[in-house]
C-alpha cells in the first residue's frame, strides 16, 4: 500500500529536452536482488509531443483461472483498457485507487472497458474472488519499458537531451520509488543505464 501512496509524487519532476531529429533510445538494467524476479516499470517522466500520443491497439488484461493476467501493465494517460472473462463463471473489476471505479460483473466471453485519464497506480481487484490482483500503471508518458527476468529493459523513441528515469515496481520500497536517474541521450544513439536499487 504505500509503494502505490508513494507513485503520487513520481509525476510532478519534468525533464529538460532538446528535441533532436532522429530520438535515441535508454538500455540498461535494474537491479533490484530478491524482487529481481518482479517485473519493475522504468519511465522517462513527462515527455511530450510524438512520444506522449496514446497508441492504437487497446491494451487488455484477462481474468483466466482466477488470476488477472497481465499482472503489471503499464499505459499512458488516456489509454483504454479492456478487461476480458476467460472462466467459466463470473469476474468483477474495481479500484479503490486514483479515479475509484467498478465495471460491474460480466460472464465468459464479454469484456468491459475503462479509460485511464490520471497518473497513478491502480490496484485490479474483484469482488467475487478476493486473491485477485494486478495493477495498472497510468504514466504521463510514452516513454517506459518493463524489465525481463533479468532485470534489462529498453525504451526506445526518447528525444535528444538530459532525461531523468524513474521506477515503479510492487516490491519496491518507498525509498527505492523515489529514487532517480539522470541520463543524457544522444540524438539516433543509444545510452546504457544501469540502476542500482540497492545502494
Amino acid at each position: 500500500m504505500r509503494a502505490v501512496l508513494t507513485l503520487a509524487g513520481l509525476f510532478l519532476l519534468f525533464p529538460a529536452v532538446t528535441s533532436g531529429i532522429e530520438p535515441g533510445r535508454i538500455v540498461g538494467r535494474v537491479i533490484v536482488g530478491a524482487a529481481q524476479r518482479h517485473p519493475v516499470v522504468v519511465f522517462v517522466p513527462g515527455l511530450s509531443g510524438e512520444a506522449s500520443r496514446t497508441p492504437a491497439e487497446r491494451p487488455v488484461m484477462a481474468q483466466r483461472n482466477r488470476v488477472l493476467i497481465p499482472h503489471a501493465l503499464p499505459v499512458v494517460a488516456g489509454t483504454t483498457v479492456e478487461f476480458t472473462n476467460g472462466d467459466p463463471f463470473k469476474h468483477n473489476i474495481f479500484s479503490p485507487d486514483g479515479e475509484r471505479y467498478n465495471l460491474g460483473t460480466w460472464e465468459q466471453g464479454h469484456s468491459r472497458t475503462y479509460t485511464f485519464r490520471r497518473p497513478g497506480v491502480y490496484r485490479q481487484l474483484c469482488n467475487i474472488h478476493p486473491e485477485m490482483l494486478a495493477y495498472i500503471i497510468v504514466l504521463d508518458t510514452r516513454a517506459f519499458a518493463m524489465t525481463d527476468g533479468e532485470g534489462k529493459f529498453e525504451i526506445a523513441g526518447v528525444p535528444a537531451g538530459r532525461h531523468t528515469v524513474r521506477v515503479w515496481g510492487e516490491k519496491l520500497t518507498p525509498a527505492q520509488l523515489a529514487r532517480t536517474f539522470g541520463v543524457r541521450v544522444e540524438e539516433g544513439a543509444s545510452v546504457s543505464v544501469e540502476i542500482d536499487l540497492l545502494r
